[in-house]
């Protein structure tokens, strides 16, 4: 090879200039945010969905839920640290499994103070 380049035209690809002259110039692949990147108040954030949670969580459980760590992998939540007792898990999962954007809840590391 010389280092010279080859141009092909090709049928139906449109360049920058011609998608805006076209009036196609915002596109629709952004004009949302997917809902795991949601945030708390309607803005894009990277983190929130986990944020989104730990919200629904804070105003609807009873009990100690600072040793809970709350992430998110993509629309998947991961719970992990300690809790109080199987109920209160199930409790939190099925609130999770509510927020919007939630897919499935993984339950790594997560550690029970009192048995069934």
């Amino acid at each position: 090879m010389d280092g010279s380049t080859i141009s092909i035209p090709l049928k139906g690809v449109y360049s920058p200039h011609q998608l805006a002259s076209d009036g196609l110039s915002r596109c629709r692949w952004f004009s949302s945010i997917p809902p795991e990147r949601m945030g708390l108040y309607g803005e894009y954030d990277y983190h929130g969905l986990s944020k989104r949670v730990f919200q629904c969580l804070n105003k609807n459980v009873d009990g100690e839920l600072r040793r809970l760590k709350i992430r998110q992998r993509g629309r998947v939540v991961v719970l992990s640290g300690q809790l109080g007792s199987p109920y209160q898990l199930r409790e939190i999962v099925t609130l999770a499994l509510s927020v919007d954007g939630v897919d499935e809840v993984e339950t790594y590391g997560v550690r029970l103070l009192e048995a069934c």
